[in-house]
């Protein structure tokens, strides 16, 4: 997927600035940026679900519109679960959307994000986590080739964490690229092949994830956050 100077405007307030990135298929980027950066917003344009006011997306190479929305997977902070049907309910649900019906997928998610003595329950009984392990299952029912994930660690323990992270790596060596946006740098850096910073809506940073790259990258991170900061007061 290429993005050439995208920007985003909402109720004429500048999000997005004039963004250039190229998503190579199978790669793995981490969206780094304090709060109000514009990460979120990026993932929306990414996914469709919001557009840009100029520049221009296209997608990758022989893939339409249509193509792209039924090989992508996106978890945001709203989990799109209907809480009065069962776990397994909304999953049957999302694959039938993407003209699919397959029950032994559906087990095989379920297994994968460790909800299967759950899956005939209703979602309004989970726990948080166990909504947002559910909210990660749906994103993979479908079996995507890449995925946009918006803070998806958020609310889950550690053997939880643990469980995605391995998931994730996983589907990385098949070829499943994603965008992961992560509070936890470090986190971030450990599961991504590049960085990207944004401030301001802006990318103001581009660097691979290595450990040599890392410390750099951190301390222009920091100096950006400090920027911030001194603009607040």
């Amino acid at each position: 997927m290429q993005l050439k100077n995208v920007s985003l405007a909402i109720e004429d307030k500048p999000v997005l600035r004039s963004i250039n990135l190229n998503w190579a298929h199978g790669e793995a980027i981490a969206l780094l940026g304090a709060n109000g950066a514009g990460k979120s917003s990026l993932l929306k344009v990414m996914s469709t679900l919001l557009h840009p006011s100029t520049g221009k997306t296209t997608m990758p190479e022989g893939m339409s519109l249509q193509k792209w929305k039924s090989k992508l997977g996106v978890v945001f902070p709203e989990t799109f679960l209907y809480s009065s049907l069962t776990g397994y309910e909304n999953l049957l649900f999302y694959q039938k959307l993407y003209g699919k019906t397959d029950n032994e997928q559906i087990e095989q998610v379920f297994n994968q994000v460790n909800l299967s003595r759950v899956q005939q329950e209703r979602v309004e009984t989970y726990s948080k986590g166990m909504k947002q392990r559910l909210a990660i299952a749906r994103a993979f029912v479908h079996q995507p080739t890449h995925l946009l994930l918006d803070e998806p660690f958020d609310g889950l323990d550690l053997a939880s964490k643990t469980i995605l992270e391995r998931l994730l790596k996983e589907k990385n060596k098949q070829g499943v690229g994603y965008v992961l946006v992560s509070h936890d740098s470090a986190h971030a850096w450990d599961l991504c092949d590049r960085a990207v910073l944004l401030h301001n809506g802006k990318i103001v940073l581009e660097t691979p994830c290595t450990e040599k790259t890392y410390r750099s990258f951190m301390n222009q991170y920091q100096g950006w956050l400090k920027e911030k900061q001194h603009d607040v007061f």
